[in-house]
């Protein structure tokens, strides 16, 4: 199943039209975009089908809902362990007689054995029960994954209409993708990366989501680069708020560049 769409704003109203038509499926893919909009959309999702109230739709934007699952990876990777976790919550008796909708957040973190646990269920859905995949491509998941999963993709904003990248952060990511060497570049601009490194960190990110929406028809070695670059990212900003030293946590970023 693929039915490809380029807006999250006519993901959702492909989705609420799928629901008030009687024609949703039990596993959706949503790929491309930035991470934050897929999930919010999944969450909308969630409550369209549990014909959320008021105070249902705070436990869904909180996470605190029974019937709503998010799995996350734990440490890199989603293991198997959390696949078969998502199962056994699968089989329980709902708090409330109504819909379960389980979000896989970052679904291209999956181990091996976590994708092939999963599978299983796709390949046998319960009723009632919705997955949803959040990843930022379809290339880098299993094409038997993304074959038994409706495709919804994301627009990327394109950087240079983003008002997050500065000129001067921009600069200094071009002269990182132009080949420059990382310790000469945090030399030349000591200011940014002493005072402004999650904000570069959050341009860089921006950067490489432009970069990998350009790159979805491309060769799949160059999404693999891209998507390996902000996993390394997104590891250098949770390192950040775990107050990791800003030169051992760049130094690791550029190492996990390769």
């Amino acid at each position: 199943m693929s039915n490809v769409r380029k807006q999250s704003s006519y993901a959702l109203h492909f989705l609420e039209k799928s629901y008030s038509e009687g024609k949703l499926v039990h596993a959706y893919l949503f790929f491309g975009g930035c991470k934050e909009e897929k999930l919010n959309v999944a969450k909308k999702f969630a409550k369209l089908v549990l014909g959320a109230d008021e105070m249902r739709s705070r436990l869904i934007d909180k996470d605190e809902h029974a019937n709503v699952i998010i799995i996350r990876p734990d440490g890199k990777n989603i293991k198997k362990e959390q696949i078969i976790f998502l199962k056994t919550e699968i089989a329980k008796k709902s708090v409330e007689d109504r819909a379960k909708v389980y979000i896989i957040e970052d679904a291209d973190k999956m181990s091996l054995p976590a994708t092939n646990s999963l599978l299983k269920f796709l390949e046998e859905p319960a009723a009632d029960v919705y997955i949803i995949l959040i990843s930022p491509s379809k290339e880098v998941l299993l094409p038997t994954i993304v074959s038994r999963t409706v495709n919804l993709g994301f627009k990327v904003v394109h950087q240079e209409n983003h008002p997050i990248i500065k000129e001067e952060l921009l600069a200094v990511i071009k002269q990182l993708e132009e080949g420059a060497p990382p310790p000469i570049v945090v030399a030349k601009n000591p200011d940014i990366f002493k005072d402004q490194t999650v904000e570069f960190l959050d341009a860089y990110q921006v950067y490489d989501r432009a970069m990998l929406e350009q790159s979805l028809s491309g060769k799949v070695s160059e999404i693999k680069r891209i998507t390996k670059r902000l996993r390394a990212v997104e590891v250098a900003k949770r390192s950040l708020k775990h107050n990791m030293n800003v030169q051992l946590c760049l130094d690791k970023l550029w190492i996990d560049f390769g």
